[in-house]
């Protein structure tokens, strides 16, 4: 195993960790605590800060995922419009709508750059809608919401990287300008392990971008 790879595995397994510690933090496993406004808080700033170090590891990973050329898709026999392939003539589906799925999004926004307080940072901290504190009791079903997508992201980290580096590609290929890093803010407030290895990312991204040519 590389260092960037025994780096990754360390890393995933403390943010896998740092998630749990959101959990407990606002007491979601068991709702035997009240849940203040205050706390509600406090668990979605952490939060936050656990996806930076997710986005950053996976984007890692992504560049170092070794692409092999995509195969054409084989067409299916064709069937009735709207219709899979290979069912009988006058088949009808139900169609129900899904139910939505908060997604925790890894590629960088193109443009603009958020303004961080150590610089520019395509990274910088994903806007989230603050909570109603008019309302008697705190809503968490949102903060369970992105728990639930970025433990979705850690159970797959490699299927999730591979595809962050077909669009990585695509970017490059277009001329888009690489992305920027910033350091991830509070660093002090995470656990030392955690803190260390988010210091130590921006760094280990810069050299991994160094071959992309800036259309800047």
């Amino acid at each position: 195993m590389s260092k960037t790879a025994e780096f990754l595995s360390c890393g995933l397994e403390r943010a896998r960790g740092a998630v749990v510690s959101v959990v407990g933090m606002a007491d979601l496993q068991t709702g035997a605590r009240d849940l203040t406004h205050g706390l509600l808080a406090r668990a979605n700033g952490r939060l936050r800060q656990v996806e930076a170090i997710v986005r950053r590891l996976i984007f890692l990973m992504a560049l170092s995922v070794q692409l092999a050329p995509t195969a054409p898709r084989k067409r299916g026999e064709a069937g009735e419009p709207g219709l899979p392939a290979g069912l009988p003539e006058g088949t009808e589906l139900a169609i129900f709508p899904r139910a939505y799925q908060h997604r925790l999004q890894l590629l960088p926004p193109r443009t603009p750059f958020a303004v961080t307080g150590q610089g520019w940072d395509s990274f910088g901290a994903v806007s989230v809608q603050s909570e109603d504190r008019s309302r008697a009791k705190p809503d968490p079903r949102r903060l369970i919401a992105r728990i639930v997508a970025v433990q979705r992201v850690l159970a797959a980290p490699e299927a999730h990287a591979k595809r962050l580096a077909r669009s990585l590609k695509r970017l490059q290929a277009k001329g888009e300008p690489k992305p920027m890093i910033g350091p991830v803010e509070s660093a002090f407030r995470l656990s030392p392990e955690l803190g260390a290895i988010a210091s130590l990312l921006p760094g280990m991204i810069r050299a991994g971008l160094e071959s992309w040519e800036s259309s800047g």
